[in-house]
């Protein structure tokens, strides 16, 4: 770079030691401050005086054609700079300062001009196109300063200049194609470059058609160098982001060989498919490796993977309890005895990896996801306590063990034995070793019990010691509770003490008796503030016994006649789903949304109204 443009920072330090001294330097100051609160008439006038006793000094140029911009005084500046051009006629970075004038005037050929200029004064430095291309990019001529950016690549015989700028400007003029060609160009320079190049692609492919046009450009490299494997890595990831799991699975086939990986690759993507919920895929993969490569050294992940996969998989197409979605910590899925059978594959390859590596941490693994699955989907709760008792037994240092603790409690609690269920928390709570969630939720699991025995007072204070804790997951709970508690004692705690029987008979799956409760509670305490959600709990239980009708029935009672009841949104989502799911009513369905998002657009079901809608009309969600 020539003289004048290395100057500058020179000037700055000198200039600023001078300046401590120099008497000019309490109106430069001066100006400066006008500057900064945008009266940039007043600044000028001072600059011009200044710069007309010292018309060498580039901090004056520098500031009189920043504020000449400012004030859209574009002769100004390019006569100001025109002086300077003619004590350095060479200097790229002044004729580049000049073409950006001269565009802003709207005279592009002239701007064109001083472009060319500078390009001409040395066209076979790298440097001098960059500085040619910023003056462009800061005009917004990003189509001009890719061309320049090529043309130095051609001047400089080197075809891999400019990568990162050229693929840049490519995505935000939205030229996908071009934008991933360029970083495949880097990726040919450097594999390394594969993590960079991902992170790079990443912002676009989520825009438009972004990811079909990055997926086309690279799976046409792949087709040329298909033995490159970062292009192979990059398709792949592609592919994942897509969702497209059966294709990805390809790719990840052909790496793990070409790579000599030993299954891997394979087991990297299950891992990820599952996941992301793309079960086939990952069961496939699982499968392969297990039948494939017998001697790789994570087969018990692999087969515990495989197990977990067999699970979730079910869960997604158990269609016993339509409304699995809808659970939350106070609408509990019951378990439902009628889907035990498919999930036999799932209890098969847990009791595999029992059998295959038993004292491991894999095996305990495997027996809690069957205490699960026989607690929630079966509701065989003392098969669910005899596999948490043998992990006590035979496990008690795996990382599972608090975990099953806590569950242990659970199970005890639908038994009805509650004595037993608090003996069991109070064994994590009362030890100081035991630290983290699975304490706290014991400790949480303490004052519902006292809550749902009307042991109101000793729940808040049990309560109030939880919600201390700011960053812990559980905290949201203990005050949800807590304020629900304080809220609903001053009703009178007649009331409450029946509520909080309902809802332990629902947590103990009594969904018969729990109904039969909550709605004496909307007859005997018809002024409660605990109605509206007595009436949102029986839609819920009648929910569960697939009473479709009486439960929709049930919701739109609450919307008649408590319309400023909390729960309301979450009634209408329910109604909907009832009618979508249970009574596959896809017209009522989409009128209860629509009614959802016109009637309460600040709910935070919007989002999932809006997506049920679309996919009802079969449109792409």
């Amino acid at each position: 770079m020539k003289l004048s443009s290395l100057l500058i920072p020179l000037f700055i330090i000198s200039g600023t030691a001078a300046a401590q001294t120099h008497p000019v330097d309490i109106r430069f100051r001066l100006a400066q401050s006008y500057e900064r609160s945008g009266d940039f008439e007043a600044a000028i006038k001072i600059f011009e005086q200044l710069f007309s006793k010292d018309s060498t000094n580039l901090m004056l140029v520098d500031a009189l054609h920043r504020d000449y911009v400012q004030m859209k005084r574009y002769d100004d500046a390019i006569n100001l700079l025109s002086r300077g051009l003619k004590a350095s006629p060479n200097d790229p970075l002044l004729l580049s300062q000049l073409g950006a004038l001269y565009n802003l005037k709207s005279d592009e050929p002239t701007a064109l001009r001083m472009w060319n200029l500078a390009i001409a004064v040395d066209s076979s430095h790298e440097g001098t196109y960059r500085t040619v291309a910023s003056s462009m990019i800061e005009s917004r001529l990003f189509d001009k300063a890719i061309m320049i950016y090529q043309r130095g690549r051609i001047a400089c015989r080197n075809p891999n200049l400019f990568t990162n700028d050229i693929a840049y400007l490519n995505s935000i003029t939205l030229n996908y194609e071009g934008a991933t060609k360029e970083y495949l160009g880097l990726l040919r320079q450097a594999r390394g470059q594969l993590g960079y190049v991902q992170s790079r692609i990443a912002p676009y492919i989520v825009r438009g058609n972004g990811l079909t046009a990055a997926t086309s450009v690279v799976e046409q490299a792949v087709k040329a160098e298909p033995d490159s494997q970062p292009f192979q890595q990059l398709l792949a990831w592609l592919y994942l982001e897509a969702k497209q799991y059966d294709r990805a699975y390809e790719v990840y086939k052909v790496l793990d060989a070409k790579e000599k990986a030993g299954g891997r690759e394979i087991f990297n993507f299950a891992e990820r498919a599952l996941k992301e919920k793309g079960y086939a895929s990952a069961a496939d993969a699982y499968q392969l490796i297990m039948t494939k490569f017998q001697k790789f050294e994570m087969l018990p992940q692999t087969k515990f993977g495989y197990a977990r996969t067999l699970e979730e998989w079910t869960t997604q197409r158990d269609t016993s309890n339509p409304f699995f979605a809808l659970a939350t910590s106070r609408m509990l899925t019951a378990p439902e005895t009628e889907s035990a059978p498919m999930y036999t594959g799932a209890v098969a390859a847990y009791d595999n990896v029992i059998n295959e590596y038993p004292k491991t941490d894999f095996a305990a693994r495997a027996l809690f996801r069957i205490a699960v699955l026989k607690q929630e989907r079966f509701f065989d709760l003392d098969g669910a306590r005899l596999a948490l008792t043998s992990i006590e037994k035979n496990y008690p240092g795996s990382p599972i063990f608090l975990d099953a603790r806590v569950r242990l409690g659970d199970v005890y609690l639908m038994m009805g034995n509650l004595t037993q269920a608090a003996n069991v928390y109070r064994s994590l709570t009362d030890r100081q070793v035991i630290v983290g969630e699975q304490r706290e939720r014991a400790a949480l699991r303490l004052a519902e019990l006292d809550y749902y025995q009307g042991k109101f007072q000793d729940a808040l204070t049990k309560l109030q010691q939880l919600t201390r804790n700011v960053g812990s997951d559980i905290t949201n709970d203990a005050l949800t509770l807590q304020i629900f508690i304080q809220d609903n004692m001053t009703t009178g705690d007649a009331a409450l003490r029946d509520f909080a029987k309902s809802e332990l008979l629902e947590r103990q799956h009594k969904i018969s008796e729990a109904v039969a409760l909550f709605q004496s509670i909307t007859k005997t305490y018809p002024t409660s503030s605990l109605v509206d959600e007595s009436i949102a709990h029986i839609g819920d239980l009648l929910l569960r016994l697939k009473r479709y009708a009486d439960a929709i029935a049930s919701f739109e009672h609450l919307l008649k006649d408590f319309p400023e009841s909390i729960v309301l949104d979450a009634a209408l989502m329910k109604i909907g789903y009832t009618y979508e799911i249970g009574m596959k009513d896809k017209v009522k369905a989409i009128e209860t949304y629509q009614k959802l998002l016109e009637e309460l657009p600040n709910s935070i079901y919007v989002n999932e109204a809006r997506k049920r809608i679309r996919g009802l009309r079969g449109e792409t969600i």
